[in-house]
């Protein structure tokens, strides 16, 4: 019978962990590309107001029009700053994880090739067992006086 793996119950905690790692660098990628979108919205939606304030300056508009303009062009301004950030938060947070999940994986490999080798051990060791048995039931077998009839 084949020796249990004594380190298994390392090897089950390593692949949770890679498991945990790679769960938890999905959730943050999802979180960064949302970021990166709010912000993709945020840079067009600049664009397009102020395309707004270009055609309004053609036409002509008021002072009080001019400053309502640039009060919110600057508010945008500062929320596309901030959602830059944000974006750059959830970057470095991805890429941390990334590193974590690398570690972990490389630990579980690890682990995992002392399984292998663990488990090609004992299959040889069974396979000797096997072959040590069968030899000495063939040699009992032959060396047995045969019955005269």
């Amino acid at each position: 019978m084949a020796k249990k793996f004594p380190l298994q119950s390392l090897l089950d905690l390593s692949q949770n962990r890679t498991d945990a790692a790679a769960k938890k660098l999905s959730s943050l990628k999802v979180r960064w590309q949302e970021a990166e979108d709010k912000l993709n919205q945020l840079e067009q939606y600049r664009a397009e107001y102020q395309e707004r304030l270009r055609l309004a300056l053609q036409r002509g508009i008021g002072a009080a029009e001019w400053r309502d303009f640039q009060a919110f062009l600057s508010k945008l301004e500062l929320a596309i700053r901030q959602q830059a950030e944000e974006s750059q938060r959830c970057k470095r947070a991805w890429e941390n994880g990334q590193k974590d999940w690398l570690s972990e994986s490389g630990k579980f490999k690890a682990f995992d090739t002392l399984a292998q080798r663990h488990h090609e051990v004992e299959s040889k060791r069974e396979a000797q067992i096997e072959q040590r048995e069968h030899d000495d039931l063939v040699t009992r077998s032959h060396g047995k006086p045969r019955e005269e009839s």
